[in-house]
């Protein structure tokens, strides 16, 4: 009877899409995604990553969750799935096809609340996207002007 329950909880998982379910708990909705819209070619990512990933090292904070686009030839289906399973759909359509830059966006309400690019040192990034944090925590709205233009619509 037990290896069943597993079983059915391992289903329910794969329905579902949460490995959470599987392993007997309900993974929390992080405060924040932290976005970042890369590809190969891009030259400011490769100023952006870095930083970025010294800043959430330095965060080391489970509410905060990473999410990676690249946007590069045969990533469509996996960023299509990256995206659907977060709800971050409505910025991963806006900003295809955009690099260079990280959105942070509400894990509840799914807002971008703001970005951060190759202007901020990682210094500047962690307190950028703690602050943000702290916004989406009290669901106030934000005023961040940070975030590029979106791309053309097709």
């Amino acid at each position: 009877m037990k290896n069943f329950i597993k079983i059915a909880i391992a289903a329910l998982g794969a329905t579902f899409g949460s490995s959470s379910i599987a392993n007997g708990y309900q993974a929390a909705t992080p405060d924040v995604y932290v976005v970042m819209f890369r590809a190969d070619y891009c030259a400011p990512c490769k100023i952006v990553e870095p930083a970025l990933s010294q800043a959430l090292t330095n965060l080391s904070d489970p509410r905060i969750e990473y999410v990676h686009i690249d946007i590069g030839a045969g990533n469509g289906e996996a960023n299509a799935h990256t995206v659907f399973d977060r709800g971050l759909v409505q910025q991963y359509n806006m900003w295809l096809g955009v690099t260079g830059f990280a959105a942070i966006i509400d894990g509840d309400t799914k807002q971008t609340l703001g970005c951060v690019n190759m202007q901020y040192d990682a210094g500047s990034m962690a307190m950028h996207i703690r602050n943000l944090q702290n916004i989406a925590q009290r669901n106030e709205p934000s005023i961040d002007f940070t975030c590029p233009a979106s791309n053309a619509p097709v």
